[in-house]
Order: structure tokens, then sequence, then C-alpha cells
């Protein structure tokens, strides 16, 4: 299941060109389990109705990993709003860095 979609992973990169949803739509698939595994850390899961502060957070890690082989310095914007997302959440673990 992904936690968030290409369009919210548009606004937060500000793309509004349709010829990155490809791409987008596999960093989409790639970030929703990795915060499985971020959370099963913590001995935690994604309930059915999935809370906001994890949608967030999932598309600013999906928006981190598609913006860091472009500009990886850049990206590193994303990673701290995604991570930024997960303690104000209080999940209470830390992603792996």
């Amino acid at each position: 299941m992904n936690f968030c979609t290409v369009e919210s992973m548009q606004a937060v990169l500000q793309i509004g060109e349709d010829k990155w949803d490809s791409k987008l739509a596999e960093w989409v698939t790639s970030a929703s389990p990795l915060v499985d595994v971020f959370l099963a850390r913590g001995g935690l899961t994604v309930p059915v109705s999935v809370p906001q502060i994890i949608v967030d957070a999932t598309k600013y890690l999906a928006a981190w990993d598609f913006r860091r082989r472009r500009d990886p310095v850049g990206a590193e914007e994303f990673w701290n709003t995604a991570i930024y997302s997960y303690r104000c959440g209080g999940v209470g673990f830390e992603p792996p860095p």
C-alpha cells in the first residue's frame, strides 16, 4: 500500500510536468515500504486509515530519494523534513542514517 501519491510528490518537488510521473510513481512505491520498516523497528505498524503525519513523512522521503540522484545537496532538505515529521508524530524512533 502506498502512503502518498504522485500528485503530493509533485507539490513537494514543485514539478508541474507529467513527464516525471512514472519516475515519481517508482519512488512512491519504494518509500512506502521503507516507512513500514522504520515503524517496525519501533514495534509499530501503519493503521488502515493512514495518519496525515505518515503521508507527509512518506512524500518527503520519496522526494528526498528522487532529488538526491539529481541534486544530493538540495535533497537534504527533504530528508530533514521527513525525519522531522516522524519525530513530531511521536513515533519515538530514529530512522537509520
